[in-house]
C-alpha cells in the first residue's frame, strides 16, 4: 500500500506536500547493510526509492561529473524525500535540494568529535534520526532542534538465522578493534581464557602485541549469520559504553541472526532488553570471563535467551519499523524536545520460547 505523508513544511511552495519517491543517498555496507535495510523498509511502506551511492560515482565519473549527473538525476526523479545515510551527499548538492524536497539524514555514529561542519550539515536537513541521544545537548546549545532518538535496526532479508550447525567455539566477536584498538587487550585476556576467534578489519597492528587473538578477517551479512550459527556466545562490545543509550547495530544483527549476545552494559540498556531474556550483559572485563564461564555451561538457558532476542528484535527492531517513525514524524512534526527520548515498546519478561529454527 503506497504512503501519502503530509509536509511539515506546508509554508514553502517549492516543498511537495506528500511523499511518494525517495532519493536514497548511502553506501554500500556489505556487514551491516544498514543502507540496503533502510531502502527495504522505505519500499515496504509504499515508497518508490532510488538509491545512489556518490562513492562510487565518484569512482566512475570523477567528482565533478558524478555531481552533474546526480543534479539530473533528481531532476528527472522529481523526489518528495531526499534521505541520507549521515554524510553521503556532497553538502553543496544537499542545500541544493533542500529547496525542492525534504531532507533526511539518518546517523549510528558514536559522533565522538562533534564539530561545526556536522551542524552545517545537520542544519541542512527537516529531520536528523541519531542513535546517540548523548549528542543533542550539545547540537540544541548549536542551534539545532531537528534531531530525534532513534537506535539502528536491521532487516531480515540480510540478518537471519542460518541452518542450524554444530558450535565450532566458545566466543566470537565481530567487529573492528575500535579507533584508539580498546578492544584489543579485552579480546585478548578473553582469548587467553575461552576458545575466541575475531572476524574483522585493521587487526594487523594489534595482533603481534597480542598473539593470543585469532583474527580470520572480515565476513559479510551470510557470513555474520554463520558466526551466530556455529558460536555459542558472540560477544558485544561498543566504542562507546558510556552514551545513554548508544549501543553498536551489533546488537541488533547478532539477535536476528539467532545468535545468544553478551554485550558491554550502556545505561538505559534495560529499557530495550531484559537481562536473561533477551541477551545478556557485563559491565567489566572480570564480569564478562565469568560470565562467559557461566553461560557456557548452560546450553538450554543459551537457547532460550537467543529465541527470546530474536523474537523481541523481529517484533519491534526492525528498520521497517524505524520507517514507520520517519514517516510519522513528516507527517506530523516532531513531539517536544522531551519525548524524543522514547523506547517503544518497553521489554516485558517473556513466556518460555523454542529455539530458532532457520528460517531459509
Amino acid at each position: 500500500m503506497r504512503q501519502t505523508v503530509t509536509n511539515t513544511r506546508p509554508e514553502d511552495p517549492a516543498v511537495p506536500t506528500d511523499v511518494r519517491r525517495v532519493l536514497f543517498f548511502g553506501k554500500s555496507m556489505s556487514r551491516t547493510r544498514c543502507t540496503g535495510g533502510l531502502v527495504d523498509a522505505l519500499e515496504e511502506h509504499g515508497l518508490e526509492v532510488r538509491w545512489r551511492n556518490m562513492a562510487t560515482l565518484r569512482r566512475w565519473l570523477g567528482r565533478d561529473l558524478a555531481n552533474r549527473w546526480v543534479r539530473a538525476e533528481f531532476a528527472r526523479f522529481k523526489p518528495d524525500v531526499v534521505f541520507v545515510f549521515f554524510r553521503d551527499l556532497p553538502a553543496a548538492l544537499l542545500a541544493e535540494f533542500r529547496k525542492h524536497a525534504r531532507v533526511v539524514l539518518w546517523c549510528e555514529e558514536a559522533l565522538e568529535d562533534l564539530d561545526g561542519s556536522v551542524v552545517d550539515y545537520f542544519a541542512q536537513a527537516d529531520l536528523v534520526c541519531m542513535s546517540n541521544p548523548a549528542r543533542f545537548g550539545w547540537l540544541r546549545e548549536r542551534g539545532l532542534d531537528n534531531m530525534v532518538f532513534l537506535m539502528s535496526g536491521f532487516s531480515p532479508r540480510f540478518h537471519r538465522p542460518a541452518p542450524r550447525q554444530r558450535l565450532r567455539r566458545d566466543v566470537a566477536f565481530i567487529g573492528g578493534p575500535g579507533r584508539r584498538g580498546q578492544r584489543a587487550e579485552f579480546l585478548a585476556a578473553i582469548s587467553r581464557e575461552f576458545k575466541t576467534e575475531i572476524f574483522g578489519l585493521h587487526w594487523d597492528r594489534w595482533t603481534h602485541l597480542h598473539p593470543e587473538l585469532r583474527v580470520r578477517g572480515t565476513v559479510d551479512n551470510k557470513g555474520y549469520a554463520q558466526i551466530c550459527a556455529t558460536s555459542k556466545i558472540v560477544l558485544g562490545l561498543n566504542e562507546v559504553n558510556d552514551d545513554t543509550y548508544y549501543f553498536s547495530n551489533r546488537t541488533f544483527l547478532t539477535l536476528a541472526c539467532g545468535g545468544f549476545h553478551l554485550t558491554h552494559y550502556v545505561p538505559r540498556l534495560e529499557n530495550v532488553f531484559a537481562q536473561g531474556e533477551h541477551l545478556a550483559w557485563f559491565h567489566t572485563e572480570a564480569q564478562a570471563i565469568e560470565q562467559i564461564r557461566d553461560w557456557l555451561q548452560r546450553d538450554a538457558d543459551r537457547a532460550r535467551v537467543a529465541a527470546g532476542g530474536h523474537a523481541l528484535v523481529m517484533d519491534h527492531h526492525r528498520y521497517f519499523h524505524r520507517i514507520a517513525r520517519v514517516l510519522q514524524y513528516l507527517r506530523e512534526g516532531l513531539p517536544p524536545a522531551d519525548e524524543r527520548l522514547v523506547v517503544i515498546p518497553p521489554p516485558a519478561a517473556s513466556a518460555a520460547l523454542a529455539p530458532i529454527e532457520s528460517v531459509d
